[in-house]
């Protein structure tokens, strides 16, 4: 999306950093007129909340060495705990 001489200008004098800007993109609702892309507190909050247990989750993930998921044709077979090294002969699948 390109940003106007305008927007660069006020989003530096107010703090609103680039990143800031995807996340107001990217969370933000459209008003009526579809002009303005506004968040709000409880819009934050609640990607906080979702960030936080998402976070949860990756730390137990590497708490056990990775994880690991076989799937075959959108099927998911098995999955496993990556606390040893895995390896698969050459010559399956080909």
């Amino acid at each position: 999306m390109n940003a106007t001489v305008h927007f660069q200008a006020r989003a530096q004098q107010r703090a609103i950093t680039p990143g800031m800007t995807e996340v107001i993109l990217n969370l933000g609702r459209s008003n009526g007129k579809g002009d303005l892309v506004l968040t709000g507190r409880r819009d934050l909050k609640q990607e906080i909340q979702s960030k936080k247990e998402e976070l949860r989750i990756l730390e137990k993930m590497l708490a056990h060495g990775g994880v690991g998921i076989a799937v075959i044709n959108d099927t998911l077979i098995t999955c496993f705990h990556r606390h040893k090294k895995f390896k698969r002969s050459r010559t399956r699948n080909q």
